[in-house]
């Protein structure tokens, strides 16, 4: 029997380890596209990278998440068989789908360039293909996920797909392929992702297994019928989070989206501690949901939530005070590009940790997460649109934050009305006191030393982190210090 709560830690602390490896190529690689490449070459590949990450949603048609029903299953009943059958039934769906789509747009081109500048939509057909190709890698990463196995998810997103990305991007520039410099480096790296995600299938599935049963006309309507709603989530949800993308591309010049693309690629640090406990929540979650009682999700989820919650409060608190400088070091400067990115990163942390319930939705009512998301998109896109053209970037922030609010509102009301479960508890409000504590001491500090000098970084990043993280062991339970203690060598087990 699957030990949940030490899976969830153990897998959790993984992706933690890759998004602190990952953030070694985020930065650096932002200082290439902001310093070597400029924010007009780098809006123009923003835009191109969000219509394909909208079309890796499509493609995908929700079986990052939803597949996990089906190989859960199959895996519990050690019927290797059956996962064989699952993969590749999928892999037929997505690749039926993709050339559905991607042909008509490449046979219909022109209608792009009339809704867009030339130079954004030209990328766009540079990269379309590969959507394909990462939705793929895709469906072999998430059946690696469903074998409990974190080092290959890990590897492929912190380490391959950043510092591909980086070593090629900056390659490519000294050899004069400025304007598609950064367009080579993707495609590269989303073959070297699929590559790896050949390769990380067969280390943990047995190659031996031949008689896999053939792709049934049962088994494609049984995957499709379940996975439709949360195909339909996962779409509305890209787009939620790209429709200001969408809109800014028509609206601003793309300097300025080349801007406000540098602060989301620093939201991406917030956004991706949810993301850390994504691989490893999602079947957890979904073998709990099938196998426990609701209250010991609902506990899960509230512990996932805490964790989640203190580190990216952490975070926002440091860039509260740091946010400006670290915006200068990739020559953006004024005060919208500083709030724009704290409101950018106050909506993440909405989204990100008080979301969680959506997993619930997701495999008992998996209608209800598309319904609702369906009706925020039309707020979002009506409140994106008339804010964006009033205040550029800020107004697209702003939006985004008003938007995801109100969905976690609605849905955590939601969760309490279907299940009589309500996925947060009082340990929620343990980050709020520990950043305010954080806050008082960085302000204090500002009074007597320049934050941005050195003594200023050592004493405020370095020292308010442990200070941060001192508090925060002091108020914890007694099983979360017992867990800490374990995990840092510092108890026997």
């Amino acid at each position: 029997m699957p030990d949940n709560k030490k899976d969830l830690l153990k897998g959790a602390l993984a992706n933690l380890s890759g998004f602190i490896v990952r953030l070694g190529a985020r930065l650096p690689f932002l200082f290439v596209v902001a310093l070597l490449y400029g924010k007009e070459i780098f809006g123009s590949y923003l835009f191109a990278v969000t219509i394909v990450e909208t079309l890796t949603a499509i493609i995908l048609f929700g079986f990052k998440r939803s597949l996990f029903r089906f190989l859960n299953d199959d895996l519990h009943h050690r019927n290797m068989a059956g996962v064989y059958n699952t993969v590749l039934t999928a892999m037929l769906i997505c690749i039926t789908i993709g050339t559905v789509i991607i042909i008509p747009i490449y046979l219909w081109q022109d209608f792009l360039f009339r809704l867009f500048p030339d130079e954004m939509a030209a990328g766009v057909f540079i990269l379309l293909p590969a959507a394909l190709l990462y939705a793929l890698a895709e469906i072999l990463l998430t059946a690696t996920r469903a074998a409990r196995k974190m080092r290959y998810e890990v590897t492929a997103k912190s380490i391959i797909e950043p510092y591909v990305l980086l070593i090629f991007s900056t390659g490519l520039f000294f050899l004069h392929y400025v304007e598609t410099g950064l367009f080579i480096a993707y495609w590269i790296m989303n073959i070297s992702i699929f590559v790896y995600a050949v390769h990380a299938f067969g280390k943990i599935y047995p190659k031996d297994v031949r008689s896999w049963g053939g792709i049934s006309w049962h088994k494609i309507k049984s995957m499709t019928e379940f996975s439709a709603p949360t195909a339909a989530y996962d779409l509305i949800g890209v787009l939620i989070l790209r429709i200001d993308i969408y809109f800014l591309a028509a609206i601003v010049s793309p300097t300025a989206l080349g801007i406000y693309g540098i602060a989301l690629q620093i939201v991406t640090i917030v956004k991706k501690v949810r993301q850390s406990f994504d691989p490893i929540l999602e079947p957890v979650i979904s073998h709990s949901l099938h196998r426990s009682s609701l209250p010991a999700v609902s506990a899960e989820l509230s512990r996932v939530s805490y964790w989640i919650f203190s580190i990216q409060a952490l975070i926002f608190t440091l860039l509260i005070f740091y946010g400006d400088g670290l915006l200068g070091l990739f020559d953006v400067s004024g005060n919208d590009a500083a709030l724009t990115m704290l409101i950018l990163i106050a909506a993440i942390m909405i989204q990100g940790s008080f979301g969680l319930g959506e997993l619930v939705f997701l495999y008992k009512r998996p209608a209800i997460n598309p319904i609702l998301s369906l009706v925020i998109l039309g707020l979002h896109a009506s409140l994106c649109y008339y804010l964006s053209v009033r205040f550029g970037i800020l107004g697209a922030a702003i939006s985004l934050l008003i938007s995801y609010g109100i969905t976690e509102f609605v849905r955590l009301l939601l969760i309490r009305y279907f299940f009589e479960i309500f996925p947060l508890n009082i340990t929620i409000l343990k980050p709020v006191l520990l950043s305010a504590v954080l806050f008082g001491y960085l302000q204090l500090l500002s009074a007597y030393i320049t934050l941005y000098s050195a003594f200023g970084m050592i004493f405020g990043i370095i020292g308010g982190i442990l200070i941060y993280f001192l508090c925060f062991f002091i108020i914890a339970q007694k099983e979360e210090k017992y867990i800490l203690l374990k995990k840092l060598n510092l108890k026997k087990p």
